[in-house]
């Protein structure tokens, strides 16, 4: 049967973060006490993967949560390729639908997890990641107190102030009904919601805006069903989380033998390299990739004492700019 770290821990008398410390070589730990953690794993006859038994280099999970946006894909390569050239081994497991891909990397020596998901994940390790602008400020500051095994934050994403972005655009060419079409689970699909909703041309006319939010599998046929959905409560324009979605949005409109942006304008969340070449291309709100990972990457490197720079008091924060092709037009009077 095998031994767990809580196990471990429970057996050694110390907490799980400390056990964490020991095993992944980082942060003051007293002799006694890491003596008391081997002492214990060899009692319960505890082993972990000989990978990185002796190596001096540390283990660092790069993960992209389940089912991730082209975006969150490119940023953990970005991530990935920067963290091996200061010389540390990367893994990649997947976080958020299966706890054990992440497990096994901790047991295996994992010092961290760099991820670019919104969600906290709850993780025995420093959990590198982003998070939503509005988030409160007392969460970030119990963060910043105890980051051992807690959530620490690289960057912010301001969706309020893209969401705010696509409606300036779309009303500033005639559109006030205006949907959304998002994932029917996820982090980031919460706080697009959350966002649509605050930020919403009408959301002081007495509407329900509830009706123009289409909440759909991230599919080709779920955007397909929503666009038509949305059409039919009379939205003229429409915000699209993932490219699936969008793609299956297009053809959802062109199998009704309707045309964008002539009877629908779409805005696409994030850009990719297949958004330019939708029939027609797409306008979008683009993410800032680049700036993304290397806030990740500089925070990775300051937890890991690796970096002297030190992490800036307040994370940057990083607002989607608009983009503006082709599938975004006046409104039909």
């Amino acid at each position: 049967m095998k031994v767990t770290l809580d196990e471990v821990a429970a057996r050694a008398g110390v907490s799980l973060a400390t056990v964490s410390r020991v095993l992944g070589r980082r942060g003051a730990v007293a002799e006694s006490t890491r003596a008391k953690v081997f002492e214990a794993m060899n009692e319960l006859g505890y082993s972990r993967s000989t990978l990185l038994h002796d190596a001096p280099r540390r283990l660092v999970a790069v993960s992209a949560p389940g089912n991730p946006e082209y975006w969150q894909v490119q940023v953990c390569t970005r991530v990935a390729q920067s963290l091996q050239d200061h010389d540390l081994l990367v893994t990649r497991p997947l976080v958020e639908t299966d706890p054990e891909p992440l497990q096994v990397a901790i047991d295996a020596g994992a010092v961290a997890l760099v991820t670019p998901t919104l969600t906290s994940l709850h993780t025995e390790i420093p959990c590198i990641r982003v998070d939503e602008q509005s988030a409160s400020a007392d969460q970030s500051a119990e963060q910043s107190a105890d980051p051992v095994g807690s959530d620490i934050i690289a960057a912010r994403l301001d969706l309020g102030g893209g969401m705010t972005t696509a409606f300036e655009h779309l009303r500033a060419i005639g559109h006030r009904r205006i949907g959304l079409i998002c994932n029917d689970s996820g982090e980031l699909a919460v706080q697009l919601i959350r966002r649509f909703l605050a930020e919403h041309p009408a959301r002081n006319l007495g509407l329900d805006l509830e009706d123009w939010i289409a909440r759909v599998p991230k599919s080709f046929s779920g955007g397909s069903r929503a666009i038509l959905e949305l059409k039919d409560a009379t939205c003229t324009a429409v915000i699209v989380q993932s490219a699936l979605q969008l793609h299956g949005a297009l053809y959802g409109l062109r199998n009704r033998h309707l045309q964008v942006p002539r009877d629908m304008s779409i805005v696409g969340f994030g850009d990719s390299p297949t958004m330019k070449f939708t029939g027609p291309p797409a306008t979008v709100l683009g993410l800032d990739i680049e700036g993304l990972s290397n806030a990740l990457v500089a925070a990775t490197l300051n937890t890991l004492r690796i970096s002297t720079t030190g992490l800036p008091t307040v994370p940057p924060v990083f607002r989607p700019r608009l983009i503006a092709r082709t599938s975004t037009t006046a409104a039909r009077q």
